[in-house]
């Protein structure tokens, strides 16, 4: 194999740093959360007691503290005695996505497309897995939202919850993320949208979104996958040509 002189010129190495200490403390107590060695709820030493373990200055274990806080692991409570340990959360994804859609980074058709596969493999789990608890729970949500189908504001905030019920009889928990995330991406949408519209255009069009919605749950109840495919489908693409 020839040897190439001038390979050395075309690579440019960056130099080796050594992580600072704030930042080793942070993966520590973070890889301790995500262990199930500190759980939500649970209270991490003061700050005086963290300078003593760690070996370090205050000035360290602050910093380190607000890289928890930053990325959601934690909440610092002004005159406490510890930082609290949260409850895990998926902000960062949705807000990471948001980001993207704005700077267009990503565009909403590929997110479109990405939550199609998505939607369609999670109702066809919930086809299957589904329990008589998870149909009460989404006919439930659905008794709400029909009670407030003229209302749109309020319908918009409960649709969510009833994508999320679906994500949840399909019993997959990256599915169950990613849901969240496409739902409060798509919540924002909408407010937007109805902002232009006429109160009688409002009502018809969440009309017929509560008949989707009642399609995909039958489809659901009946473990009619087909049928389930077709129906969520149908409300995605409803949901596209809404946006334009």
């Amino acid at each position: 194999m020839p040897v190439k002189e001038n390979a050395a010129a075309a690579v440019n190495f960056r130099p080796a740093v050594t992580k600072r200490a704030s930042e080793i403390i942070y993966e520590q107590v973070k890889e301790m959360i995500l262990k199930g060695e500190l759980n939500p709820g649970d209270r991490l030493p003061s700050e005086r007691n963290m300078m003593e373990m760690f070996q370090r200055s205050r000035p360290t274990i602050r910093e380190a503290l607000r890289m928890l806080e930053r990325t959601g692991y934690i909440r610092i409570v002004a005159g406490s005695n510890g930082a609290v340990v949260l409850e895990p959360d998926d902000k960062n994804i949705q807000q990471t996505m948001e980001d993207a859609l704005q700077v267009g980074h990503i565009s909403l058709a590929e997110m479109s497309e990405y939550r199609r596969i998505s939607e369609d493999a999670t109702i066809v789990w919930a086809c299957s897995r589904r329990t008589d608890e998870d149909l009460a729970a989404l006919r439930a949500q659905l008794d709400k939202m029909a009670a407030c189908v003229e209302q749109p504001e309020e319908y918009i905030g409960m649709d969510p919850a009833y994508h999320g019920l679906l994500a949840k009889a399909a019993k997959n928990q990256v599915g169950i993320v990613m849901n969240k995330t496409f739902s409060a991406i798509n919540q924002n949408f909408m407010r937007t949208k109805i902002v232009g519209m006429t109160p009688a255009a409002q009502k018809k069009m969440f009309r017929k979104v509560h008949e989707m919605h009642e399609e995909i749950y039958r489809a659901v109840q009946a473990g009619d996958e087909q049928r389930a495919r077709t129906a969520m489908a149908q409300h995605l693409s409803a949901f596209e040509t809404d946006l334009k």
